[in-house]
């Protein structure tokens, strides 16, 4: 990139066009206004969403969707403060999301401390440090929250970060830039990577796999299981094909769900389903492709797994708190290591899982638990085009629709499992819709109550967004945890405005159905680039995996 004379906010829009942002998401503020001046047709447009807390989750939902990277822009203190939920579950999902805030300019500081200046807040980076990426550079870590000082600080860090964020395993970063420096003109020769970062780049992508010691672990096993979390996303195709060789089982994780989904292979029931639990009991060896095997994904760690355990992984850390792996292999290309263990000895067919899949829907579907909540993702399945994204926030529809929707493959679900979010839908699904990918997003009364003001956003955009809003009068997850516990009814039940009033005084399109009929109106719904909200109040009965009640016949 060119020394010509711009400004620092200009050179980092550049930065992040070159790595093929298109859209970035904030909100104007008084210290970070650099970002609107320097738009221009070039550089990513930036999408403004109505509270600072959503600006990460679009940028959240649109990295979700597309792998890629994703930048919120956000102002000084309590605009940064205001992301801090929104940024926690981008990164513990490990979305590659950068958000870039402005901080007290520098023409203001002094040494001794807080003057007083308008939104003025003190080592701002930290609040995100806990959160953020780290990464290993020569034996020392850094953490991917910095707090810059000068122009070509902000924008070195700028190109560092971009280039370590995309680096599986992938998570979130932080960068405040003082607002007089954003609009502090530069014309230097943009810097390279520096040596820290291609010194990590390098060390990460050239590890080599002891292909021989994962042949000998493997020794004399027949029934192979795989197991595909979130680190495996991209990977699909190669562990699919892995799956079809060695006849192996695929088992995902919330995180995971889409992986290998083309195999005929793939496990169209989460893990806590006893179906799969039996089958994995079967397994004698399991491969472990890019997931944590946190508490959510395997009943508090309670799943018997099989004896012997190979885990491949950017990062095994977290994963070697959780189980006991009898070979590590850390890599960050999983779809080059799949592609490798293609070399191992083929495996003979010893079980149906399509028809085991499909034994445990019918069963769940049958039960007067679960008939409403497979009927809700039965409609989905059938009504919306398994091109288009789905997003799920945390509410007993978007838990039934996360966990049970059939796969439609990588990256086609974005479920907030990572913190468990609330108010999560809303606001995530303005990210691939602002892209131009119709989506619908599936949450609660409770939950869009969060980010209401998101609507105006939608409506402002004419995003491609369809919201199904399930209303049973409030937090019914909560409310159903408090009459199983027998406690008493308190701060579940929450007013609701008139959603048709809502929808009609947004110029958004409105309806009101119900499961039996809900089909039709998705169908329609999915031949429409126009904002358009569906309501339904069919009582829906919560799915084993909340609260998480994981033993319930």
């Amino acid at each position: 990139m060119d020394g010509s004379k711009r400004t620092v906010a200009a050179i980092i829009l550049d930065i992040l066009a070159e790595r093929g942002v298109r859209q970035a998401f904030g909100i104007p503020g008084v210290h970070n206004l650099g970002f609107w001046n320097a738009l221009s047709k070039s550089r990513p447009e930036i999408v403004s969403v109505r509270h600072e807390q959503s600006c990460v989750y679009a940028a959240d939902g649109l990295a979700r969707a597309t792998g890629k990277l994703s930048v919120a822009i956000t102002t000084t203190g309590p605009g940064a403060a205001n992301t801090l939920g929104a940024f926690g579950e981008a990164a513990i999902s490990g979305s590659q999301l950068l958000l870039i805030s402005s901080e007290t300019p520098m023409k203001n500081r002094v040494e001794s401390g807080a003057r007083g200046i308008l939104h003025e807040m003190n080592d701002q980076s930290s609040l995100f440090a806990p959160l953020a990426k780290r990464v290993k550079i020569n034996d020392k870590e850094l953490v991917l929250s910095k707090s810059t000082t000068s122009a070509l600080e902000a924008i070195s860090t700028v190109v560092d970060f971009v280039e370590m964020l995309g680096q599986a395993p992938t998570g979130a970063g932080y960068i405040g830039v003082p607002a007089d420096i954003l609009n502090q003109e530069f014309d230097q020769p943009i810097p390279a990577p520096s040596k820290g970062c291609s010194d990590f780049l390098t060390s990460e992508r050239n590890r080599t796999i002891d292909f021989e010691a994962i042949k000998k672990s493997l020794a004399g096993i027949s029934k192979i299981g795989i197991w595909a979390g979130g680190g495996a996303q991209g990977a699909g195709e190669q562990i699919a094909k892995l799956s079809e060789h060695l006849n192996a089982p695929i088992f995902t994780s919330f995180a995971g769900r889409g992986v290998a989904s083309s195999s005929r292979n793939y496990f169209d029931l989460p893990i806590h389903e006893k179906e799969c639990e039996e089958v994995l009991g079967q397994c004698e060896a399991l491969l472990v492709f890019g997931s944590q095997l946190d508490g959510m994904n395997t009943k508090n760690w309670s799943i018997n797994f099989p004896k012997t355990i190979l885990l491949f992984d950017a990062d095994p850390t977290i994963a070697l708190r959780n189980i006991t792996a009898q070979l590590v292999v850390k890599t960050s290309d999983l779809a080059a290591t799949a592609t490798k263990l293609l070399d191992l000895p083929s495996c003979q067919k010893w079980i149906d899982i399509e028809s085991v899949s499909e034994q445990g829907r019918k069963r769940i579907a049958e039960s007067d638990k679960g008939s409403a909540g497979m009927k809700l993702v039965d409609v989905i399945e059938k009504s919306w085009p398994k091109q288009n994204y789905v997003v799920c926030d945390m509410a007993i529809s978007g838990y039934w629709t996360g966990v049970y929707l059939r796969a439609r493959g990588e990256r086609s679900i974005a479920y907030p499992v990572g913190w468990g979010t609330l108010g999560f839908g809303l606001p995530a699904s303005v990210g691939p819709a602002a892209a131009g990918i119709p989506t619908l997003t599936v949450c609660g009364d409770g939950g869009i109550a969060f980010g209401l003001g998101e609507l105006a956003t939608v409506a402002q955009e004419q995003l491609p967004l369809t919201i199904l809003l399930h209303d049973d009068g409030g937090y019914g997850m909560l409310r159903f945890d408090q009459l199983v516990m027998n406690h008493p009814e308190r701060g579940v039940n929450l007013f609701n405005p008139d959603w048709k009033k809502l929808a009609d005084s947004f110029g958004i399109e409105f309806t009101e159905t119900d499961l039996d009929n809900l089909s039709k109106v998705l169908k329609m719904r999915a031949n429409s680039n126009a904002p358009g909200i569906v309501l339904i109040k069919d009582e829906i009965y919560p799915p084993k995996s909340t609260s998480p009640r994981w033993n319930e016949q």
